[in-house]
C-alpha cells in the first residue's frame, strides 16, 4: 500500500510539472509575436506623429509685398514673384502678394498681413521696410524679410538692435552697376559702335533714370558712373529722377530729352515699371538701352546691350527654404554680390544677334570678363555709396576718387 501511495504521488507531481511546462510554452507562443508587433506599430505611429507635428508646426502662409509699380515691370517685382511661385510649387505654400501703393499706410498693410495669419512676410518696398521693425515686436512668431535693408545703414527710430524675427540682407548693387557702366561707356565711346544705326553721337554721353533720390540709388548710380569713368575718363553720365516707379510716359520724355538734347547714346533705367518707357525711347530714337533687376534684354531686342541683374527669384527661394527649415536666425545680414551670383549682368546673347561689328563686340565681352576678374581679386575696388553713408559720413564717388587713391582706369591697368 505504501508503495502504491508513493507511485501515485509521483504521478501527480509529474502531471503538475507537465501542466506548468505547457502553460509556459503557451504564454511564449501567444504573447511574444504580439509584443513584437505592438512595438513595431508603436514606433511607426510615433514616427508618423513626429512627422505630422513637424509638418503642422510650420506655417506655410507666405506673403510678398511688392515695390510700388506692382507686377508687370519685367524686373524687380516680377522676378521676386517668379521666385515665390517656384516656392509655392515646390513646397505647397499658401501665398499672397500685395502692392504697397501708399507708403504712409505701410505699417497698416504689414499688420493686416500678420492678422491674416501669414508666417513669413517678405518686403520689397524700401519706403515701408522700417515699419517692419516695430510690427515685428508685436508678432514674435512671424518672420519678416527686409530685402536690401539693415538697421546700421537705415536707422529706425527707437531701435538700436534688430529684432530677432527681422531678417536683413545686403545687395552689392554697386558691383553689377559698375559692369553696366563699363559696357555703356564702351559702346558710347566714338569708334566703338557695335550695331549699325544705333548711337554714334559725338562724345561719350550716357543717361540714367532713377526712381527716387536716395542712398539706395546712389549705390547704383555711383557704381555705374565709376564703371563708365574707368573705361573712359571723359564720359559724361547724366542722371535724372522719375519720382516714382509707374509713370512710363514721364520716363520716356526724360530719356528722349537725354538722347536728343544731351547726345546720349545709352539709356539705363532704374525706375521699375516706369523704366519701360525709357527703354522704348531708346528704341524710337536709335539709342542703346540697358535693363535692370532682371534680364530685360528682350524688352527692346536689338537695342539692349545688357541688363544689370539682381537675382530676386533666387533670393526669395533662399529665404523661403531657410524659413521652412527653421534656419533664419542671423548674426549678420546676408550678402548678395557679384562673386556669389547675387548680382550679375546678362551674357548679351540677345544683342549678339544684331551685332554688325563683331570685333568690337568681342572686345567688349573680353573687357567685361576682365573687369569681373579684377573685382574678384581686389584689383578694382568698386565704391559703395550705401556703405559710405554710415562709414564715411555720406561720402560720394567724386570725393572718394579724389581722396582715396583707389580709383584706377582701364588704361592704367593695361599699362601695368
Amino acid at each position: 500500500m505504501k508503495k502504491k501511495r508513493i507511485i501515485a504521488l509521483l504521478l501527480v507531481a509529474l502531471l503538475l510539472l507537465l501542466c506548468a511546462c505547457s502553460s509556459k510554452d503557451d504564454t511564449t507562443d501567444t504573447n511574444q509575436p504580439a509584443d513584437t508587433t505592438d512595438t513595431t506599430d508603436t514606433t511607426q505611429q510615433d514616427d508618423t506623429q513626429d512627422s505630422d507635428t513637424t509638418e503642422s508646426s510650420i506655417n506655410k502662409k507666405v506673403a510678398l509685398i511688392l515695390q510700388q509699380g506692382g507686377l508687370g515691370d519685367q524686373g524687380f517685382n516680377d522676378t521676386a514673384y517668379e521666385g515665390l511661385l517656384a516656392c509655392q510649387e515646390q513646397y505647397d505654400l499658401d501665398i499672397n502678394y500685395v502692392e504697397c501703393t501708399d507708403a504712409t499706410q505701410g505699417e497698416t498693410l504689414i499688420r493686416e498681413l500678420c492678422e491674416a495669419g501669414y508666417g513669413l512676410v517678405i518686403n520689397l518696398e524700401a519706403n515701408i521696410s522700417g515699419n517692419m521693425y516695430s510690427v515685428a515686436l508685436d508678432y514674435p512668431e512671424i518672420y519678416f524679410i527686409a530685402v536690401g535693408r539693415q538697421l546700421r545703414i537705415n536707422p529706425v527710430d527707437g531701435f538700436t538692435e534688430t529684432p530677432d524675427n527681422v531678417i536683413e540682407s545686403y545687395v552689392a548693387l554697386n558691383e553689377h552697376s559698375f559692369l553696366a557702366g563699363v559696357a555703356a561707356a564702351f559702346v558710347a565711346t566714338d569708334g566703338n559702335n557695335i550695331v549699325d544705326g544705333l548711337g554714334g553721337r559725338e562724345g561719350c554721353n550716357i543717361g540714367v533714370l532713377f526712381g527716387a533720390d536716395s542712398v539706395g540709388f546712389y549705390q547704383y548710380g555711383d557704381g555705374f558712373r565709376q564703371g563708365a569713368l574707368f573705361y573712359n575718363p571723359d564720359a559724361q553720365v547724366y542722371m535724372d529722377y522719375t519720382v516714382g516707379f509707374s509713370d512710363t510716359a514721364n520716363a520716356q520724355n526724360i530719356a528722349e530729352n537725354m538722347i536728343n538734347n544731351m547726345n546720349c547714346d545709352v539709356i539705363w533705367t532704374c525706375c521699375g515699371t516706369a523704366g519701360l518707357g525709357g527703354l522704348e525711347a531708346a528704341r524710337l530714337n536709335n539709342a542703346y538701352g540697358i535693363g535692370v533687376d532682371s534680364n530685360q534684354d528682350s524688352v527692346e531686342p536689338g537695342n539692349m546691350i545688357t541688363s544689370a541683374i539682381r537675382d530676386n527669384s533666387a533670393l526669395i527661394e533662399f529665404y523661403v527654404s531657410k524659413y521652412l527649415n527653421n534656419d533664419l536666425a542671423q548674426t549678420e545680414p546676408d550678402v548678395f554680390n557679384l562673386s556669389n551670383g547675387g548680382v550679375n549682368i546678362t551674357d548679351m546673347s540677345v544683342i549678339a544677334q544684331y551685332v554688325t561689328n563683331q570685333e568690337k563686340f568681342d572686345e567688349l565681352k573680353a573687357l567685361l570678363e576682365q573687369c569681373r576678374a579684377w573685382i574678384a581679386d581686389g584689383t578694382i575696388e568698386v565704391f559703395d555709396a550705401r556703405m559710405a553713408s554710415i562709414e564715411a559720413d555720406g561720402q560720394r564717388l567724386d570725393d572718394w576718387m579724389e581722396t582715396s587713391g583707389k580709383f584706377v582706369t582701364y588704361a592704367e591697368l593695361m599699362q601695368e
